[in-house]
Formats: structure tokens, sequence, C-alpha cells
């Protein structure tokens, strides 16, 4: 997955998983991991690793590490129905992305382990005008915002506009 600013509920599960994994196979390292919860089980599941991985992202359990999230996963976000039907430049290297950005202007997205560069238009599409504040605040940079907090909002608004509740 590209470097964002907060990586995936999907993401955080699925290191959860290589951990309790890690651990049931013998792993010293991993096992160690779960001594930090307060009270280490003798046996092992899953909802042991996602405490360990929560209290490891700073969070008091697994619970609150979800609330934190949107859980959308950006990663393949904007390549998604109704998002992936214009042509734009891609890139498997995020600075030859962003030089190009700089050069040309554009939004910079991901998509898994790429990088695009599409049209301000899209905006439009994702439900935001083009001159957006918050998207100017980021940079037109999804990948590597300038300002995590107008990336929070925007995901925010992405989560309630194509997963209302």
């Amino acid at each position: 997955m590209p470097d964002t600013a907060s990586p995936s509920l999907d993401h955080y599960k699925r290191n959860a998983a290589r951990l309790l994994k890690q651990a049931r196979a013998g792993d010293a390292a991993a096992l160690q991991r779960f001594q930090h919860l307060d009270n280490p089980p003798k046996d092992l599941h899953l909802k042991h690793a996602l405490a360990v991985i929560a209290a490891e992202a700073g969070h008091d359990g697994w619970t609150a590490l979800k609330h934190s999230t949107t859980g959308l996963d950006f990663s393949e976000f904007f390549g998604g129905h109704g998002l992936r039907d214009s042509l734009n430049p891609w890139f498997t290297n995020y600075d030859e992305a962003k030089a190009f950005q700089m050069d040309n202007g554009g939004v910079l997205l991901p998509y898994r382990h790429h990088f695009f560069v599409s049209s301000t238009a899209m905006l439009a599409r994702l439900g935001f005008e083009e001159d957006h504040a918050d998207w100017q605040a980021i940079g037109f940079d999804f990948v590597r915002p300038a300002s995590a907090e107008s990336q929070t909002r925007i995901k925010a608004g992405l989560h309630r506009r194509f997963f209302p509740a």
C-alpha cells in the first residue's frame, strides 16, 4: 500500500493475523509482543493479536482503533466504480508521480502500490468543489498530504458520501 497518513482497518487486521500466525509458530519476537497486554493469554486468539496491534498503534483497544478509522481502504478506493473511466497518468514511484503533478497540476491519488494523477475535475465526482479548501490544504496530494487534519476531513466526507450509515 502507498504511504498514506493513516493505515486502513484492513491493514491492521492483516497485521494482526500475521502476528497471530507468527506467534503460533513460536516466533519469539511475536510472542514477546503479547507480553505487553494487561493479562497475557496462554492460548492466543485473533482478538488478542488485534489488541496488541491496537496498543502498538496508540489505542486503548481494538474498539478504540476501529472508531479512529473510517473503515475505508483508500489504497483501492479511487480506482473504484464510477471513478476509473478517466485516462490518467500512472506511476509506480511516488516521486515521479509528484514531479508530474507539480509540472501539470491535478490530484495525486493512490491505487494499491501505484499512484496516478487525475484532473481536479474528478473532485466533483467525489462530492467536492475543485477549489475545496481541504484539498488545497493537502496540496491535492492524498498520498503524502501537507495537512493530516484536512485529509481526515476529506476521508470523513468520502465515507459519508459513499458509505452512509
